[in-house]
């Protein structure tokens, strides 16, 4: 049987991996919003509500 302690760190660890990527991905959607010529605001909004996640 699995020690619950360190399945529990393991969690932990493995959820402030996803938080970075997360923060890495939005970090490279506002970079391509940003690159993005004559695109609507709309379309930016979209993306922007694409990355984010509670």
């Amino acid at each position: 049987m699995k020690n619950p302690y360190e399945v529990l760190r393991v969690k932990e660890q493995q959820i402030q991996k996803v938080k970075k990527e997360i923060e890495a991905l939005r970090i490279a959607a506002r970079l391509l919003g940003a690159e993005e010529s004559g695109s609507g605001a709309e379309e930016k909004t979209n993306l922007r509500e694409l990355v984010e996640m509670p």
